[in-house]
């Protein structure tokens, strides 16, 4: 224990440096504390009924210490910070195949392009049911994972069948180090517009060189388009050199504020523009964070290109990583890491885009009657109105509401309305209205809650319902299901229809393979707290197959009522996973695409240069 407290005192003795330019005496408060710290620590240990962890309790002690500070600042216990490393490199070692369990096998989602696993011909839905001559039967998921994962340049034996039941094919594949793209995808559309998509990626060690790549890639487009939309950020540095492939030499591209004016600087472009002519679009979206909002903030504010979609997350802060190996952590064969936030940074115009986060107040749509409104693009038409009387105006017509929902909806705080802001350390406004600033050409923008885009385009997101489907995987499980036994399928259906004989299949298949999915529907909520009561007080055998009847009548009646609404949905996700089984992920990502709003709004921009022009001038003072 003396080990213990005498390396966190001298940690806690060597933060007190920071308070010398600040206080009379700099170790005061520091060492006060850490006597109270100690003082329970060691009554702790000594007198405790039961015996303990030391370990876990101070990673306790640790979280909760952080847990005072912003939602970005983590300790990482030694598989964390393996995790984190593999984020920000982009790299793991191993076959290059995301798994899942099913039917109590792992089974292969998707391999990735160019690696051993898609090498080796593994395709999604493939299970594997051995490992190194070993059943992987009712094998945990983590389990099968370290069981994949090993050295470069070692080898792996696994046992690939089709589908359950079939006769296993034996594989031996090479692990290597995989890296992660993080352009997924580089295409020219039509009317001679390059699309490049960083969509739900993160910037990591080679992202500049992709997207650079991926430019050259499109030589003779006339308008290009950038997607960052839930793209949560990454590598500080690649976001500055992302945006240095778009901008003139010299103009700034964000600015570094640490507390107390001890370190601030700004990053310019120092590079030529490979593509300075060129018009530009920047898709974001409310999962747009962090190093996404760096790039699409220097667009905005450089008068670059046009930002098109939804209200960005509004993660303005930088971390750094502390190694924490010499400090406490005193068992060697481990290691451990701290992020923590250091500065914030700044948008070209001085903006901070930076949303303060109250976890216990999580403010995540916004209700009108039976359906949920984007937040993120509610304030945007408030933000965009010139008085109160034209947002209400704007309220209506947009959503088809009364008066009266559109005056609460005025009534909400801009604050929660953006999505849990609070007056923070920062010392910034709640007010969001009043975070005005300016673009090089005189564009007004504002700051505090993320980066609203030049053109809102509200998303047309699957159902609730549709998407609960989604996240249990039951589209891709059915789909292997549906397909596996007939592998002329995609021969007899070469543009992958689905039918209707497919969607009732896969009604049907939901019904059978989990009932609580029905739950959320109208009225039978009621019925499985019924249900619960019946089993409690023990009620008789008529009691309760009346109310299994009562369940029966309700689910028929509800699929009668919405079914057809759900279809057009059903049938995307299905086709979606169809592609995925025959055509390969690219095919997939390009279907997804098709009927893609906030794309054909950015296309059409780019397909008009007038109205491009005309979103980047500054309007006129009447």
């Amino acid at each position: 224990m003396r080990r213990i407290l005498m390396g966190l005192i001298g940690l806690f003795a060597s933060a007190g440096a920071i308070y010398a330019a600040t206080t009379e005496d700099p170790y005061a408060e520091v060492n006060a504390s850490w006597e109270r710290f100690g003082a329970v620590y060691s009554r702790i240990l000594e007198n405790y009924y039961s015996s303990m962890d030391q370990g876990e309790i101070m990673s306790a002690a640790i979280e909760g210490m952080l847990g005072q500070l912003d939602p970005y600042s983590e300790y990482y216990d030694e598989e964390g910070l393996r995790q984190l490393r593999q984020d920000t490199t982009g790299k793991f070692t191993g076959l290059g195949i995301t798994v899942a369990i099913k039917d109590r096998f792992p089974v292969v989602i998707s391999p990735i392009e160019d690696t051993p696993a898609f090498r080796a011909g593994l395709r999604p839905g493939d299970l594997i049911v051995a490992v190194e001559g070993k059943s992987t039967l009712d094998m945990q998921l983590e389990s099968v994972v370290n069981a994949l994962r090993g050295d470069p340049g070692t080898k792996v034996a696994i046992s690939v069948a089709t589908h359950l039941g079939a006769t296993p094919r034996e594989v031996e594949i090479q692990r290597e180090d995989i890296r992660i793209k993080s352009v997924v995808l580089a295409e020219e559309l039509e009317d001679k517009i390059g699309y490049i998509s960083m969509r739900r990626t993160r910037f990591s060690e080679h992202t500049s060189s992709e997207v650079e790549e991926a430019i050259k890639s499109l030589p003779q487009v006339e308008g290009l388009i950038l997607d960052l939309r839930g793209n949560p950020g990454g590598l500080f540095s690649q976001a500055t050199q992302v945006a240095d492939l778009f901008l003139p030499q010299g103009v700034p591209i964000v600015e570094i504020k640490e507390r107390e004016g001890r370190r601030e600087e700004v990053k310019y472009a120092h590079h030529h523009s490979i593509v300075r002519d060129v018009p530009l679009v920047v898709m974001i979206d409310e999962g747009s964070a962090s190093a996404s909002e760096i790039v699409a903030g220097a667009i905005q504010d450089n008068d670059r290109g046009v930002i098109v979609g939804s209200a960005s997350f509004g993660k303005g802060s930088v971390q750094t990583i502390f190694d924490l190996q010499t400090a406490f952590d005193l068992r060697e064969e481990t290691s451990s890491a701290l992020k923590l936030t250091t500065a914030l940074y700044y948008a070209p115009s001085g903006r901070s885009i930076h949303r303060e986060q109250d976890s216990a107040k999580p403010v995540h749509r916004v209700l009108f009657g039976d359906r949920e409104l984007p937040p993120q693009f509610v304030m945007d038409l408030i933000l965009r109105s010139e008085n109160r009387a034209k947002a209400l105006s704007a309220l209506q017509s947009r959503f088809d509401m009364s008066s009266e929902s559109a005056e609460s909806i005025l009534l909400t705080r801009l604050g929660d309305l953006a999505g849990k802001s609070k007056i923070g350390a920062a010392g910034l406004p709640d007010s969001i209205a009043s975070r005005a600033y300016y673009t090089q050409r005189g564009r007004k923008v504002f700051g505090g809650g993320g980066i609203r885009p030049d053109i809102s385009v509200e998303s047309k997101p699957f159902p609730p319902y549709v998407q609960e489907l989604e996240r249990r995987r039951l589209f891709f499980d059915f789909v292997i299901d549906y397909v596996s036994a007939d592998s002329s399928w995609a021969e007899d259906h070469p543009n992958l229809t689905v039918s209707d004989e497919m969607v009732e299949g896969f009604m049907e298949f939901v019904r059978t393979k989990n009932s609580s999915l029905h739950q959320g529907q109208e009225g039978l909520g009621q019925i499985a707290e019924l249900e619960d009561l019946a089993k409690q007080k023990d009620w008789g055998e008529t009691a309760q197959e009346s109310i299994h009847q009562l369940r029966a009548a309700v689910t028929q009646e509800w699929e009668r009522r919405y079914s057809s609404k759900l279809e057009p949905y059903i049938k995307r996700a299905l086709r979606r996973e169809l592609i995925l089984r025959f055509r390969g992920r690219k095919a997939q990502l390009l279907a997804e695409l098709q009927q893609d709003v906030q794309l054909a709004k950015a296309m059409e921009v780019l397909a008009d240069q007038d109205q491009y022009l005309g979103v980047l001038a500054v309007e006129e003072t009447k």
